[in-house]
């Protein structure tokens, strides 16, 4: 089993991405869903501890999905994975890390609700 699909089977049912935001999910019958969803995972702090979504989170999370495309392209294709990154940064990304604080309401644009420690600070 692939890195990638450890990090699918570790998430929680309940979280909704929005696949690879403004391009499309599956590019040439390659269904490429699962890169978005574990970067949209990496972008939601609501799934992870407090601290931890910081510049390097985001970058680590940003190379991340080029290396999940990689994985999921044959190689003829993988030029493509920086198509993906520059338009999921460009269309997707503005505002997205880190936004899923107390101020997204009772939960956030990927339907899951404030950790513990979010509400014991008033993050």
């Amino acid at each position: 089993m692939g890195r990638m699909q450890k990090i699918l089977d570790k998430m929680p049912k309940e979280f909704v991405d929005d696949g690879c935001s403004n391009a499309p999910d599956k590019i040439f019958g390659y269904d490429l869903s699962g890169a978005c969803r574990v970067h949209d995972w990496r972008y939601c702090t609501r799934c992870h501890e407090p601290g931890t979504m910081s510049l390097e989170a985001q970058k680590a999370a940003d190379r991340e999905l080029r290396n999940n495309l990689s994985g999921l392209l044959p190689w003829r294709w993988r030029w493509l994975k920086w198509i993906y990154y520059v338009a999921v940064w460009r269309y997707g990304g503005f505002g997205s890390w880190d936004s899923c604080g107390l101020g997204a309401g009772q939960t956030c644009r990927h339907e899951m609700p404030p950790q513990q420690w979010m509400l014991d600070l008033g993050f």
